[in-house]
């Protein structure tokens, strides 16, 4: 088995992919800053990724490494994640970052493409994985479906040490977004080819 094959998510794929996006997450400089604690980060991650997962492979936008060690979720034209359900793990942002965090969300909001596009809320790789190519093939395999249908792709990139890798793959910055004492998060857009 060819251990860097791409394949697109389904059911059976959920919890490999929740797993290794919490991984990957867990050294994040922004998720970090919302969740400090380690049960906490979990639990909130956890509610995240399903609630994230449950919109994404039924809309055929969940991708992953076929052994288990990347996972991308994308939101495709017309699917979004109703705020209301991540509520309970954004009120657990520590007090005094939540009102920063609000006015980032509300940043990121104007920052998104106002045409139909692709939405990557999270990819990531098992630490234990990086380096190999891994995040830049999971990329690929769906930015050649997002440019086959002609649609604009769009991101927020919370590790400043991913810009180069999406900036390989056409996106570009549009911001940053940085409030109080919160890490800066780089809005993305990519235009299709």
């Amino acid at each position: 088995m060819n251990q860097n094959k791409i394949i697109r998510g389904d059911t059976k794929e959920k919890e490999a992919a929740k797993s290794v996006l919490i991984m990957a997450f867990s050294s994040d400089p922004w998720m970090r800053w919302w969740w400090p604690e380690p049960q906490v980060y979990l639990k909130n991650m956890t509610l995240f990724m399903n609630e994230y997962l449950a919109i994404s492979i039924p809309a055929k936008g969940t991708y992953v490494v076929e052994d288990g060690s990347g996972a991308s979720v994308w939101l495709p034209p017309g699917y979004l994640v109703e705020d209301r359900v991540l509520a309970p793990a954004v009120m657990e942002i520590p007090k005094p970052r939540q009102e920063h965090a609000f006015k980032m969300f509300e940043q990121f909001h104007r920052c998104h493409p106002e045409e139909d596009h692709w939405y990557l809320p999270w990819i990531g790789v098992d630490p234990l994985q990086h380096g190999q190519g891994l995040g830049s093939s999971m990329l690929k395999e769906v930015l050649t479906l997002v440019d086959e249908q002609g649609k604009v792709a769009y991101l927020e990139s919370s590790n400043p040490l991913n810009i180069s890798l999406y900036e390989r793959h056409g996106f570009k910055v549009v911001d940053r977004i940085q409030e109080g004492d919160s890490p800066p998060v780089h809005p993305m857009t990519r235009q299709p080819r």
